[in-house]
């Protein structure tokens, strides 16, 4: 099944709920919107970034500012470290996110599946360099402590996609936390600040690899936007609460999908999205666009048989996807 058609199906149909993609609807800081309209300077920048971008994306990781280098979202820093370790054996967790594969198919490389078991908490065993996100896109699960420890420990390497990791309704722990030689953290202020067509993210990474992700972005993009870093470096300081409030946010939308859509799924332990049993995924995705609402089949990532739904609408209107959904899909 190939994501771009199914994309062109949904805006075909134009459905009154837009349940698919992971695009945001809660309001950016404004703090964040201010700096951007102050924002003058659009000049080029060093390759690894603004020195007070780097700076202060240190200071929530605790990190040194040589370990992190800005990039055009988290997606570019992705493409940078699988390419950087192109000649290694890559895995992933199955489900997988798409955009993996995106990746692996430009450059040609190989990207090997991990299967996830209860709770879609894999058994890490296998030795390569693996790619993971966590908390998990199309999932929500989140791994114990103790599997993050059997990760690195059997890990060559461990790029982390952290992009979801300030919506959390349980404990989140980072590889880097575990090992901070062998892990690249991959993060994105597209989903905490809701602005994910900025284009702003960061890798935090050993020097060795910041090094040759700076050259990557000198291949490519040359810099990361110079007027997003700046911006972006201003309100960093905002993250804590910000991820409070956003956490508590859509953990009240799970909530609602626990009380009132009748279909099956593993309660997710972070990120905005919900992957449900239904049987059918392409028979499920067509007959909810049908009724208005738009879901993305379980084939995309890997697993027929399920559906994802982005928590990305109010409550109300969800209330009113949901009883769709529930009539759709069987559920109701």
């Amino acid at each position: 099944m190939d994501f771009s058609l199914v994309l062109r199906r949904i805006g075909e149909a134009a459905p009154r709920h837009r349940l698919d993609i992971g695009d945001p609807d809660l309001p950016p800081p404004p703090e964040l919107v201010e700096a951007l309209r102050g924002g003058g300077d659009f000049r080029y920048g060093p390759s690894e970034g603004l020195p007070e971008f780097r700076e202060a994306v240190a200071e929530v990781f605790k990190a040194d500012p040589g370990e992190v280098v800005a990039v055009a979202g988290g997606r570019h820093g992705l493409a940078a470290l699988m390419w950087i370790f192109r000649k290694r054996r890559l895995l992933t967790t199955s489900p997988f996110y798409p955009g993996y594969f995106d990746i692996a198919g430009v450059f040609g490389l190989e990207l090997g599946l991990v299967e996830g078991g209860d709770g879609w908490i894999p058994n890490f065993a296998e030795r390569g360099v693996y790619v993971v996100n966590y908390p998990n896109n199309p999932t929500g699960a989140v791994l114990p402590r103790g599997k993050v420890r059997e990760l690195v420990d059997v890990a060559e390497f461990v790029i982390s996609d952290e992009i979801y990791r300030d919506i959390v309704f349980t404990e989140f722990v980072s590889p880097a936390e575990l090992s901070p030689s062998s892990v690249a953290v991959v993060y994105s202020f597209s989903k905490v600040f809701s602005v994910p067509g900025l284009r702003v993210g960061a890798v935090i990474a050993p020097r060795d690899i910041a090094r040759e992700v700076a050259r990557f972005n000198r291949a490519t993009v040359n810099v990361a936007p110079t007027p997003a870093q700046r911006a972006v470096a201003s309100v960093v300081h905002l993250l804590p609460r910000r991820s409070r409030e956003i956490s508590q946010a859509y953990l009240r939308r799970v909530e609602l999908a626990s009380a009132e859509l009748r279909l099956r799924f593993t309660r997710p332990g972070g990120a905005f999205y919900l992957f449900p049993w239904v049987g059918d995924d392409v028979k499920c995705f067509e007959s909810a666009l049908e009724a208005g609402v738009s879901i993305l089949p379980g084939s995309l990532y890997g697993r027929g048989g399920y559906v994802r739904i982005a928590l990305v609408e109010p409550e109300e209107r969800l209330r009113e996807a949901f009883s769709a959904i529930n009539k759709a899909c069987g559920g109701g």
